[in-house]
């Protein structure tokens, strides 16, 4: 029950990120300048987000769902872990929402592995 709890609180915080890129937001616009991508990156992220929240919540009845979706979520996690202390050079701490949400992706995979 918690597990599944902490899974919609991810898919809910990954789809509203993922709403905020595709509207373009202007403080989420700001911060995609500061990584140095372009913004047409950030339209597929925030579609890519949008892909992992819904598989996430599907991911509830559906395991294999829930592991790709854990899949996608990890690799941009890792990617957005990157582009803030490498490309923005901001500091570690400004990483902590993307880590927290690594490490609940990384336990929907293997809650969702021990029960295939």
């Amino acid at each position: 029950m918690i597990a599944n709890v902490l899974q919609v609180i991810l898919a809910v915080f990954i789809f509203t990120g993922g709403i905020i890129k595709l509207l373009r937001v202007p403080f989420q616009v700001e911060h995609w300048q500061h990584y140095q991508y372009p913004l047409w990156f950030m339209s597929v992220t925030g579609f890519l987000e949008l892909i992992g929240g819904i598989m996430l919540i599907a991911g509830i009845r559906n395991r294999r769902l829930a592991i790709g979706a854990g899949a996608l979520l990890v690799i941009l996690l890792l990617g957005a872990i990157h582009a803030h202390i490498f490309r923005a050079n901001q500091p570690v701490a400004t990483t902590i929402p993307a880590l927290v949400c690594l490490i609940l992706s990384i336990m929907v995979i293997i809650r969702n592995l021990k029960k295939v």
